[in-house]
């Protein structure tokens, strides 16, 4: 899901004219290196699948999509981290790790130092609950300068060592070397008593939507207005990527964002042909930037990637929303206006997936696990020391893992596994010892992340067709949903255009290493 952060504070209080500038050292124009090689431009779709762009292309709905597979590969199979929620896939992008390393747990997750939940996608009414200067601050200040680990070197900072320029177009994260300044909107700083301008670290070229606009685009007339999510639109990226290439200011590494798909989705359904074909749009104005489609290619290296997929959920009647804090009673969660500890629960509600903390701390883990036997739930996970437990929520089957085994999987990863291998759709190929893995791929790695990143924590699972439900949080009833790791929240699409070079693990995760590749070939060319 595209968190819409900070931007649902300004809905309500009308604001239009207000600009963004980057810092003096980092405002003037981007120049594309002398490197002879390709650029690189990654382009990160919201919700884009194998099966949507087969759709696509047979009923002949999205011609750009069509042109880069036709010229390119196609993988079905890229993995998101878990939580499958943006500021999670966003920061396993550009630092090639997980969450338990990168330090951004979920959309929503329970910071214990702070004793406070950090919630970068808030709702409206979460939004006044919570507070509207806290989570400004979460979304523009402490999501790339704190909450993400800063000891770890992103994309951007490893390309600025190769002597190459980077963009950033309205992706969440783009934590990198350069200082920038974004500005906030004047209404917005009296109402919530912030200041007007935030220091942020990010790549050498940042655009995010109304609040940071590099020189190349200061003059335009972009679509950044408070109904078009103040710039954080498919429209603005695709201006902002043309202005880019016409002027001749493309970076050597470029990633951008179209989150528009992922709204059309959650209301109808993660095949929506009409929505995705919008994005496809795009697609071609961003080819059109160049004298033909063909020169595109042989300019540009094209990365096309999904996030994240969205199970089907099913309607209002069919008890589609599992009510957590009716199915924990006696036990209580705090109202969002306490204090988290005020309850006998804390929940971090990612929607298809949940963090439980407990505040309370007589209580034993079996006795929440008892409560939580629902035939909607799918897994509950905890940690036992080093070991990994999972439970089938509605049966006694029961899962213990941990790393470092004698069994492989096919991302180089070794677990020790005992238990009912069902709980996680999982078999073991006994000719080659290797693990493998079914409708939950690279589910022993993601669980055992985030459950490291939250410590502490139990983790509660929605089959598919099914969402967790807590104060304010969101239902989108007959149209899709993520956040869990079943295959339907996790299995999205990976075009490559423009080089016969790929990666070699299909996981968002690893595409850092890839991406570094590409580069070191391009370093090389010069050298």
């Amino acid at each position: 899901m595209r968190a819409w952060i900070i931007f649902i504070l300004i809905i309500s209080l009308v604001c239009s004219g207000c600009t963004s500038k980057e810092e003096e050292k980092s405002g003037a124009s981007i120049q594309s290196s002398d490197h002879p090689s390709k650029k690189i431009m990654v382009i990160m779709v919201d919700s884009m699948t194998a099966e949507l762009i087969n759709l696509g292309i047979q009923e002949g709905r999205t011609p750009a999509i069509a042109f880069l597979t036709e010229h390119g590969k196609v993988f079905d199979d890229l993995i998101s981290p878990f939580p499958s929620m943006s500021v999670v896939i966003e920061s396993s992008l550009i630092t090639g790790v997980g969450p338990e390393e990168h330090h951004v747990p979920g959309l929503i997750w329970y910071n214990k130092d702070e004793n406070r939940l950090v919630d970068y996608g808030a709702t409206i009414p979460r939004t006044f609950k919570l507070g509207t200067k806290k989570i400004l601050e979460d979304g523009l200040k402490n999501l790339n300068n704190t909450h993400l680990n800063q000891e770890l070197p992103t994309i951007y900072d490893e390309a600025k060592n190769k002597g190459l320029t980077t963009g950033s177009v309205n992706m969440l994260l783009y934590k990198g070397p350069i200082q920038h300044t974004l500005t906030i909107p004047p209404l917005v700083k009296h109402a919530t008593h912030t200041p007007s301008s935030i220091k942020t670290k990010g790549s050498d070229l940042l655009a995010f939507g109304q609040l940071a606009k590099p020189d190349v685009i200061k003059d335009k007339n972009l679509p950044d207005h408070v109904y078009e999510q103040y710039g954080l639109n498919d429209q603005y990226s695709t201006e902002v990527i043309q202005t880019l290439i016409k002027s001749g200011q493309q970076p050597d590494f470029l990633m951008t964002f179209l989150p528009d798909f992922d709204k059309e989705a959650h209301k109808h359904g993660p095949l929506d042909l009409e929505g995705f074909a919008k994005a496809d749009y795009h697609l071609q104005t961003i080819l059109n930037s160049y004298p033909s489609w063909e020169e595109a290619i042989d300019d540009t290296i094209f990365i096309l990637l999904g996030d994240h997929s969205q199970v089907a959920l099913k309607e209002k009647g069919e008890h589609t929303a599992i009510e957590l804090e009716a199915l924990l009673e006696p036990y209580s969660i705090a109202n969002l206006l306490d204090g988290p500890t005020d309850g006998d629960l804390i929940i971090a509600n990612n929607h298809r997936m949940a963090y439980v903390h407990f505040a309370n701390k007589n209580l034993n883990i079996q006795d929440i696990i008892d409560l939580l036997y629902d035939e909607r739930i799918d897994q509950l996970a905890w940690a036992d020391e080093e070991k990994i437990m999972v439970k089938k929520a509605e049966s006694d089957a029961l899962l213990s893992y941990k790393k470092n085994g004698d069994l492989h999987d096919r991302y180089n990863q070794t677990w020790d596994i005992t238990g009912d291998l069902s709980v996680l759709d999982l078999s073991i190929d006994k000719r080659s010892n290797t693990l493998v893995y079914g409708q939950y791929p690279d589910a022993l790695e993601q669980l055992y992340s985030a459950l490291k990143s939250q410590e502490g924590s139990l983790i509660i699972t929605a089959k598919p067709g099914y969402t967790l439900k807590t104060e304010s949080a969101p239902v989108h009833y007959d149209g899709g949903e993520h956040g869990g790791f079943h295959e339907d929240d996790t299995k999205a699409a990976l075009i490559i255009t423009g080089t016969d070079i790929y990666p070699d693990k299909l996981r968002i995760r690893d595409l850092k290493p890839y991406f570094l590749q590409l580069l070191n070939q391009k370093e090389s060319m010069v050298e």
